[in-house]
C-alpha cells in the first residue's frame, strides 16, 4: 500500500512539473518561424473555402468550386458537373488529364475521370452555360475551378 501511495505522489509531482513546463514562456527574439501542417482556413470571402483530401473513388463536384483539394498520385477521382448546364470542355493545367466518362442514365451530371501523371499542383476549370432551352433564361453562367495538390503515394 505504501508503494502505491508513493507512485501516486510521484505521478502527481510529475504532472505538476509538466503543467509548469507548459506554462513557462519560452519566447525568444531569435525564434525561428514555425510551419504548420494544418490545412488552409477561410479568413474572408475571397479566400479558398476549404481543404479536402480526395480518397479513391471520390467525386469532385460543383460544390468544390474554390476549394483546395489534395489527392495521392494513382488515386482515382471523378469530376462530375451538373447536367442542367452545358459545360465547356474542362481545362486542366498541371500533372494530369481528364478522360470523358459515360455516367449512368439520369445521373444528373456529366463526368470525366482525373488521371494524374505525377506529383505537383494542378488546376481544373470550366464554365457552365444554363440549359434553358427556348425559355427566357435569367440564370448566369456558372464558373467552376479547383486547385489540387497531387502528392506522392
Amino acid at each position: 500500500m505504501r508503494t502505491f501511495r508513493a507512485l501516486v505522489v510521484l505521478a502527481l509531482v510529475a504532472t505538476g512539473f509538466s503543467a509548469c513546463a507548459d506554462a513557462t514562456d519560452t519566447t525568444t527574439s531569435d525564434a525561428a518561424p514555425t510551419t504548420s501542417e494544418a490545412p488552409p482556413t477561410t479568413s474572408d470571402t475571397t479566400a479558398r473555402l476549404t481543404y479536402r483530401h480526395l480518397l479513391d473513388g471520390s467525386a469532385i463536384t460543383q460544390d468544390d468550386t474554390d476549394r483546395d483539394l489534395a489527392i495521392t498520385h494513382g488515386t482515382r477521382a471523378e469530376l462530375r458537373l451538373r447536367d442542367d448546364y452545358t459545360w465547356s470542355e474542362p481545362e486542366i493545367a498541371g500533372p494530369g488529364e481528364l478522360v470523358p466518362v459515360t455516367p449512368p442514365d439520369d445521373a444528373g451530371y456529366v463526368a470525366w475521370e482525373l488521371v494524374t501523371s505525377g506529383p505537383g499542383n494542378l488546376v481544373i476549370s470550366a464554365t457552365g452555360t444554363p440549359d434553358c432551352g427556348d425559355a427566357d433564361c435569367s440564370q448566369e453562367d456558372l464558373p467552376f475551378a479547383v486547385s489540387i495538390a497531387v502528392r506522392q503515394p
